[in-house]
């Protein structure tokens, strides 16, 4: 199978894992064409930097604030960027007679051009309820799914979290009974067929009215068709009849990445060329299109930016 590099050499690039002689960092998303926003890796006071293709620059956006300046104190989590803020949940640890030793979820934000990190809301209480969801932005408010099922609307200035009901969607026409794992994103729907002897393992990609199917060569696991369009599915392998493999979910040190419009297929991770080694694939940032990113072994991370990817197919 073809790499990303080989299929989609317009949407590559790569990024050092240490700027210099400066801090270790990880990319999150392009802000623009040359500039990537890239998060502080081992910094245990965290900071946000752009970092320049062309020039091979950097500049910091923001630092976290000096209580910060200790393990467990600041964790980052999930981030989002908008079109002119970036905004992040955060696991928080202060020094508090509520909050016994444990982490809380917080909301920041700050401006995408730069300037002061800012607390947007406390997301969880101080007991120890679960701290994790997703967070994406639309226009000045943040829509934050929590892990309890509830999605609440945010405003970035600040304010009361406003629960959102949850959005009606056409029913999906049902793929058959031999299709698996059967799921949907906003009109694209993804299944799977049971493992057969001797045969490639194959997922299911169909529109929610049951049109434009097709099969591919792939492992399904748990992601949903990002931005309704690209699969990041696991690499297929042959079912050879004995104890059955089961995916659980993670991306993993290898995957494969299929574009519904062109029907093109490309592997990414380890194993794609003599630099690649066993490193975990990772998406970055919340945007529309986001990045994929997976470390080589001469101490840069190798970068898929989705929003690269010719979408003609997907017009014609």
């Amino acid at each position: 199978m073809k790499s990303a590099v080989a299929v989609w050499p317009e949407a590559i690039f790569t990024v050092p894992t240490r700027l210099g002689k400066g801090p270790y960092v990880r990319p999150l998303a392009l802000l623009s064409e040359d500039e990537v926003l890239v998060v502080t890796e081992f910094d245990v006071r965290v900071r946000f930097l752009t970092y320049n293709l062309r020039t091979k620059r950097h500049r910091v956006l923001a630092t976290a604030p000096k209580w910060a300046d200790c393990s467990g104190c600041y964790d980052i989590h999930v981030v989002a960027v908008g079109d002119t803020r970036i905004a992040w949940t955060v696991g928080v640890y202060r020094t508090h007679l509520q909050n016994d030793g444990k982490q809380h979820l917080e909301l920041w934000s700050m401006p995408r051009s730069g300037g002061e990190m800012r607390k947007v809301a406390s997301l969880t209480p101080w007991d120890g309820s679960p701290w994790t969801g997703e967070v994406e932005i639309e226009g000045d408010h943040v829509i934050w799914r929590a892990e309890d099922g509830g999605t609440y609307r945010i405003p970035l200035a600040g304010g009361e979290q406003e629960p959102v009901p949850p959005a009606e969607k056409r029913p999906a026409v049902e793929p058959g009974p031999d299709v698996r794992d059967f799921q949907c994103g906003v009109e694209w729907c993804t299944g799977k067929f049971p493992p057969r002897p001797y045969e490639l393992t194959t997922v299911v990609v169909q529109n929610r009215n049951g049109t434009g199917r097709v099969t591919v060569p792939a492992e399904l696991r748990s992601q949903r068709l990002i931005a309704d369009r690209f699969g990041l599915f696991g690499l297929p392998f042959v079912y050879g009849g004995g104890s059955m493999n089961i995916s659980d979910g993670e991306i993993g040190t290898s995957a494969l990445v299929y574009d519904r419009c062109s029907g093109k297929s490309a592997r990414i991770g380890s194993g794609v060329d003599d630099k690649t080694g066993a490193y975990e694939i990772a998406l970055g940032a919340v945007v529309p299109e986001p990045i994929l990113l997976w470390q080589t072994t001469d101490n840069r991370y190798a970068v898929l930016d989705l929003s690269r990817i010719s979408d003609r197919a997907c017009a014609a």
